[in-house]
């Protein structure tokens, strides 16, 4: 059932990229002083809600703002769950979306991506008790993995034979299922399962820290689909942000100096 979920999400993303309402300009953004973001809420660091003030968080969302100021709007958040943030930007429901979406080839058929924020490569998260090490990617064949919906990693590992995959929406959910016994690992994003970890005292759990990653991943923004004026006004701020500071100073407030792209 998991898969015809994926599938039948494939297809409906499919039409909403086919039929998606046309997006608003550059002009018209500046005109109504706002730039509608769509994120998710389920990445902790990049993007989470804030229990206490209920406000969106994260690398992608300051980010967002530092855009939006350079643009001389203001950013307005909406946020989706992982599976959502393609189908919202290209049904014309957001202007930009701002999340840790890798940039792939497949993706960039359907939106128009940015100059790359920063990178990571993937990880490997393991139940604290697993005496099994996996130190190359083709260690997990013939186990039971755990991975994001519609992410780069399941499309890494939904081909290895003999192997189990289980998709999931949030990384609490799969951490759980790591600690429970129920798959044998995740392949994660590093940043967000350190992050959720240390600041939820998740207990069980542990990233793999023998494991090499097979490459590396690049985040950007994006755009609606031939959105060029409004593309180039993202690039053209995210560079100014590199240039004065600003960019170094959201890497360092969240822990990912390291990660942030040159």
């Amino acid at each position: 059932m998991k898969f015809k979920s994926i599938l039948l999400g494939a297809a409906v993303a499919s039409l909403l990229i086919q039929s998606g309402a046309g997006a608003r300009t550059l002009d018209e953004v500046r005109a109504e002083k706002s730039l509608a973001v769509v994120t998710t809420a389920s990445a902790p660091p990049h993007g989470f809600k804030n229990p206490k003030s209920n406000q969106l968080e994260g690398i992608m969302v300051d980010v967002a703002a530092g855009v939006a100021k350079h643009l001389q709007v203001s950013d307005k958040l909406s946020d989706v769950p992982f599976s959502g943030l393609i189908p919202t930007l290209t049904s014309g429901r957001a202007d930009v979306m701002s999340a840790p979406l890798f940039i792939t080839e497949e993706r960039a058929r359907a939106i128009d991506f940015s100059v790359p924020v920063y990178e990571w490569g993937e990880g490997v998260v393991v139940s604290d008790k697993a005496a099994k090490q996996y130190a190359r990617f083709e260690d997990m064949q013939g186990q039971r993995v755990g991975v994001l919906v519609d992410s780069v990693q399941f499309n890494m590992i939904k081909d290895m034979p003999g192997t189990k995959v289980t998709t999931y929406q949030d990384y609490s959910t799969l951490l759980a299922d790591v600690r429970a016994g129920r798959i044998d690992l995740g392949i994660v994003d590093p940043p967000s399962i350190l992050y959720q970890i240390q600041t939820k005292n998740i207990p069980g759990v542990k990233l793999d820290t023998g494991y090499q990653p097979q490459r590396k991943w690049q985040v950007g923004m994006a755009v609606q689909k031939g959105n060029t004026a409004l593309l180039e006004a993202v690039n053209a701020a995210l560079a100014e942000m590199r240039k004065n500071g600003e960019m170094a100073a959201i890497g360092k407030k969240w822990g990912v100096s390291d990660l942030i792209s040159k």
